[in-house]
Order: C-alpha cells, then sequence, then structure tokens
C-alpha cells in the first residue's frame, strides 16, 4: 500500500480531520473521519492512483451506522 498515494487523494477533501491505516490488518483498513460523507468520490479518487479501496460503513458524528446511505 502506497500511504503517499492515500494522503495526496485525502488531501484534496476539505472536512478531513484525521485518518488511519490498519497495517497489521490482512485488508489494511483505511478510516477516514470527515465532517461528510466523502467516501464514494474518495474510492473514486484512489481508484485514478491505482489504489484499490471500496466504502465498507459510513458513521454520522455519533458513531450510529448510516448503512442505509452506502452503495455497493
Amino acid at each position: 500500500m502506497d500511504l503517499q498515494h492515500i494522503h495526496q487523494a485525502i488531501v484534496t477533501f476539505h472536512g478531513v480531520s484525521e485518518w488511519s491505516v490498519d497495517l497489521e490488518d490482512c485488508d489494511q483498513i483505511l478510516r477516514v473521519a470527515c465532517t461528510e460523507n466523502i467516501g464514494l468520490e474518495l474510492v473514486k479518487s484512489l481508484e485514478r492512483m491505482r489504489v484499490s479501496s471500496s466504502v465498507l460503513e459510513v458513521f454520522d458524528e455519533n458513531g450510529i451506522s448510516l448503512q442505509n446511505f452506502v452503495s455497493t
């Protein structure tokens, strides 16, 4: 996983307060905290950099799952 490409993609989105990649996990999960749902746009941006990704789940500011709003 190229963390530089991920960083380049994420900094283009306003409202991102933090992000991390679990490099110990076999799936190398990327977690992003943002003031809006940027999931699908971020996936497209990462794809342009040849980084494979998908949105697994979206939560609101209270930690409540917005699973109904995630497109697969």
